[in-house]
């Protein structure tokens, strides 16, 4: 894994990224209309305020920008920090004491995502890995009983 230590000219060595639905919150029964609900996986609080420790932090979500204030509502309930949704369309780097919510891919030294695969600079090996966890088989083709 590549290590991006703290560097004050590199502003994404100020910022970890941390995936939303399925990384910090469970959602069992669901999407439910983007409706909030589920609660926080184990040991994701804690080591969310580990990291708030040492880097800024900002959570990233597919969710579309309607459902920004209730994620941020979650955020602040169930870690106790204060939390804000970007408005900032122009933001590419977060530096702040409290949690950002975006939908953006801000610089970061790592990210933390529950349907990441991380590239090594082999793509054939990413190539496989990305056709299973869409699940394709090894040679492309598409499984039975999927379209």
């Amino acid at each position: 894994m590549t290590v991006v230590p703290l560097d004050p000219a590199s502003p994404a060595s100020h910022a970890v990224g941390i995936d939303f639905d399925q990384t910090l919150v469970a959602h069992d029964d669901g999407w439910q209309d983007g409706r909030i609900y589920g609660q926080p996986i184990p040991g994701a609080i804690e080591s969310l305020h580990a990291l708030k420790k040492v880097r800024s932090v900002f959570i990233v979500t597919a969710r579309p920008r309607r459902f920004h204030p209730q994620v941020a509502s979650w955020l602040s309930r169930h870690t106790g920090l204060e939390t804000i949704v970007d408005d900032d369309p122009d933001r590419a780097y977060w530096q702040g004491d409290r949690l950002l919510v975006t939908n953006k891919k801000l610089g970061a030294a790592v990210y933390i995502d529950d349907r990441a695969l991380r590239f090594t600079g082999d793509w054939t090996t990413t190539l496989a890995e990305a056709r299973h966890a869409i699940g394709l088989r090894l040679d492309g083709s598409i499984r039975p009983g999927e379209r």
